[in-house]
């Protein structure tokens, strides 16, 4: 009796002892975690601190990579993408000369910082309008029964002329699409000759429209245009009349500007087909359409 009662006893004390000891490793354990969470911790908002530092000389870079990409993907060189190297170098002036350049902002008057203001507040309200109505406007629009389809160049791939650039093969692509599914619409191909081609992008977009199963007797060729309001300008002439339906296929971005520049010229049954554009090329060429729509403002175009 007194041994099985021994015997209960140290079951009962193993059972104690051994749940101390989990407990003890346990509470070790966590302690030993929250110490290595904690040094971690530190080290990363030390790095965020530096990092936060740099954040300006970070964006000046990122800025000439995504200019050195740009070139890449298009397979051509676009002045107006230039505009993010000149910012590039400018953040890096900024990170360099920080402390030197807030001085002098500081001895500027008031009432032209408020102006400055003014300005910047101006020029960024009217671009989110702008992206907004770029965004609205970038679907296929009225497209049944058209008789004519306008493809507006988009330059050709300087590392092959033979072939369009990856922005008008999109626009191409998506106009055969188009008529496969409707055989009697005629396909106007609109662009002249660029710096350092031999071939027209109308030429360029001919050949693959009959590569791709496109009759030629379906095909006008419009080969003087070196900008969106000479494609509609010069393709209009091609045309039996104004009135007729007549589709712009371009890349989304673009088409708001291509049918605020046809309204102008006189076209009165505008469709669209919205070409798809990669979205690592969206923010050059909505900041470019930004400034595209007031140029073609302010010259009268739209």
């Amino acid at each position: 009796m007194v041994a099985k009662m021994f015997g209960n006893i140290w079951k009962i004390s193993e059972n104690v002892l051994f749940l101390y000891f989990t407990k003890f490793i346990f509470h070790g354990i966590t302690f030993i975690m929250k110490i290595a969470l904690n040094k971690l911790a530190t080290i990363f908002l030390e790095k965020i601190a530096k990092l936060r530092e740099k954040w300006v000389l970070v964006i000046g870079i990122i800025f000439i990579i995504y200019f050195i990409a740009l070139t890449s993907m298009l397979g051509y060189f676009n002045l107006f993408n230039l505009i993010w190297v000149f910012l590039g170098i400018l953040f890096i002036i900024f990170y360099k000369y920080k402390t030197s350049i807030l001085l002098m902002t500081n001895k500027i008057h008031k009432a032209f910082k408020i102006i400055f203001s003014l300005i910047i507040s101006f020029i960024l309200l009217s671009f989110v309008i702008t992206t907004i109505l770029l965004i609205q406007n970038a679907r296929d629009d009225n497209i049944e029964n058209a008789n004519y389809i306008i493809i507006l160049g988009a330059g050709l791939d300087r590392r092959n002329p033979l072939n369009p650039s990856v922005l008008l093969n999109r626009r191409i692509l998506k106009s055969i699409d188009y008529a496969k599914n409707n055989s009697n619409v005629i396909i106007i191909v609109s662009g002249g000759i660029g710096r350092n081609s031999i071939f027209s992008e109308a030429e360029v977009m001919s050949r693959v429209l009959q590569t791709n199963g496109i009759s030629v007797n379906q095909i006008l060729i419009e080969n003087n245009a070196a900008n969106t309001h000479e494609n509609l300008i010069f393709s209009s002439e091609l045309v039996s009349g104004l009135d007729k339906k007549i589709i712009i296929a371009s890349s989304g971005f673009h088409l708001l500007r291509s049918k605020l520049i046809a309204k102008k010229i006189g076209y009165k049954n505008i469709g669209t087909l919205s070409a798809s554009t990669q979205i690592i090329l969206l923010p050059n060429y909505i900041i470019r359409e930004y400034f595209a729509i007031i140029k073609e403002f302010i010259v009268g175009n739209i």
